[in-house]
């Protein structure tokens, strides 16, 4: 018995030293990608890259090169590297990603100003509900709550478009009814990177993030590995289940 305490005591002192890190959180004006600095931008031609590259002074064989455009192009939404230039112009009115201290081992919240729940996890109208809704503006970044690698993005039944990304520790989180996925199947992201927009696509009533975290696949309730807040309404009350 002695013995267990001992190593008890020793796992809480390790997870007290955790390390702190500074995370930066992309907003809708400088997000990240394959670890540079610029936008999320809808395009419909190759002579839209090419005047956009010409807007931003950026290269344009860099925007090819970090969304792998090749012989074959498609409309959709593509990762436009800002040049130093563009960024250090950026900064002159102010406009840089918000930073804020967080614990590696910890979650963030995966859109930002959350004020509200509309459902938690438990059973709601007779079903399991395995996570956390979030209502939030549509077109609303989305934000990775830990680094890890996209496992799954796409569109899945009722949740609409869906990314899954796996973590350390058996971790994986989901992220619901979004409106446009930007990140890849293989993707490494990190902690408040920009990897969607909300949305309101498949068994959705309104924009929000249907946010899950999962241990071995099985749902934990989101709100355990969050930072707390104190203010957040829950619009449903369910029968928690943990």
């Amino acid at each position: 018995m002695k013995k267990y305490y001992i190593i008890i005591f020793i796992l809480l002192l390790y997870s007290g030293l955790k390390a702190e890190q500074q995370i930066y959180l992309d907003n809708k004006e400088i997000q990240e990608y394959k670890g540079k600095l610029g936008k999320w931008i809808s395009v419909d031609s190759r002579q839209s890259i090419q005047q956009i590259a010409k807007k931003l002074s950026t290269n344009i064989d860099e925007i090819y090169n970090v969304n792998g455009i090749g012989n074959y192009f498609t409309k959709n939404y593509y990762f436009i590297p800002y040049s130093e230039n563009y960024i250090n112009e950026l900064e002159s009115k102010t406009i840089y990603r918000n930073a804020i201290t967080s614990n590696e081992e910890e979650f963030i919240w995966p859109v930002e100003n959350v004020v509200e729940a509309s459902s938690v996890l438990g059973f709601r109208y007779g079903k399991f509900h395995p996570g956390l809704d979030l209502p939030a503006i549509g077109g609303s970044p989305i934000l990775a709550a830990m680094e890890g690698v996209v496992t799954l993005t796409g569109y899945e039944d009722g949740y609409g478009k869906l990314i899954v990304i796996e973590h350390r520790n058996n971790f994986t989180t989901k992220y619901a009814h979004n409106s446009i996925n930007f990140v890849k199947k293989g993707d490494f992201v990190k902690k408040g990177q920009i990897i969607g927009l909300v949305g309101s696509t498949g068994n959705s009533t309104g924009n929000h993030v249907h946010f899950e975290i999962r241990c071995k696949e099985i749902p934990l309730d989101p709100i355990d590995f969050l930072p707390q807040k104190d203010d957040l309404r829950v619009i449903h009350t369910l029968k928690n289940w943990k």
